[in-house]
């Protein structure tokens, strides 16, 4: 069993809000449970600033961000999953990176699909290999990375459906999407893949929008949802529980993304 953790801090904070909001996830990285996995938003270093002077300034709090979760994974026997908006090898990166419980960076997840925003602030997508790496396996557990606007696309998640995640991390924003559509995405992907999906945002302070921090199981039914609040939420997991179904009316029980995958006919929709 694992004790899953996400954060979700206030996207209202008056003066300073990168610097106040960054503290805010690091007294909640402070108090998290021992051993488990904490999840925490997109921008740690950069959330409540929306421009390009702001963002900028921000780059250098990414290292300050990092050394803390590594520092806490290390203490807690945890796993800690954090974004930044960094700058890494000459590059502005969205970087999400998840620490093992020695503290050390296991794997690094570089967001792939950039809106409009951060193609303008200059961040490149993806990695320096061509080819999109969003999973990686820790400890026994499969886990796959998707980050804010990734979830909008189809692509991405029929490839993290191929390698059988066991909990999709979603670090997110998405400040002005309506809360029914962020919980539409997180419960299909969950369903897709056969995964839990643990996404960490902002508060909006908006019932309609933003917001809805929660932990999904591999059925898509939402274990846990934030909606506006602020703090964070638990949710203690099995990771290799896995949806079952009949293959059809009747028919035999099978994995549920096994199911949906041997159904399909890319060809025919080429």
């Amino acid at each position: 069993m694992l004790n899953v953790t996400v954060v979700q801090p206030s996207y209202f904070v008056g003066e300073n809000p990168d610097e106040k909001i960054a503290q805010f996830l690091i007294e909640q990285l402070n108090d998290v449970a021992p051993g488990g996995l904490i999840v925490l938003p997109e921008y740690s270093n950069a959330g409540g600033v929306s421009d390009i002077e702001s963002e900028l300034k921000a780059l250098p709090r990414a290292k300050l961000m990092l050394e803390k979760a590594s520092e806490i994974a290390k203490y807690k026997r945890a796993y800690v999953a954090i974004n930044v908006l960094e700058c890494r090898d000459g590059k502005i990166k969205n970087s999400t990176y998840l620490f093992d419980k020695n503290g050390k960076a296991a794997f690094i997840y570089d967001k792939q699909h950039l809106p409009p925003s951060e193609i303008k602030l200059g961040v490149e997508p993806g990695n320096d290999t061509g080819k999109c790496q969003c999973t990686c396996e820790l400890d026994g557990i499969r886990f796959a990375f998707m980050t804010c606007y990734d979830v909008y696309f189809n692509e991405q998640i029929e490839f993290i459906a191929k390698f059988k995640p066991d909990i999709i991390l979603v670090p997110g924003y998405q400040r002005g999407e309506r809360t029914d559509i962020i919980r539409a995405q997180a419960k299909l992907t969950a369903f897709r893949c056969n995964s839990y999906v643990a996404r960490s945002s902002f508060s909006m302070n908006d019932e309609e929008h933003g917001g809805c921090s929660m932990i999904v199981a591999p059925d898509g039914q939402i274990i846990k949802n934030m909606g506006k609040d602020v703090g964070s939420i638990s949710a203690e997991i099995d990771p290799c529980k896995k949806y079952m179904r009949t293959a059809g009316y009747g028919g035999d029980t099978v994995r549920n993304d096994e199911f949906i995958s041997v159904g399909m006919c890319p060809d025919a929709f080429k």
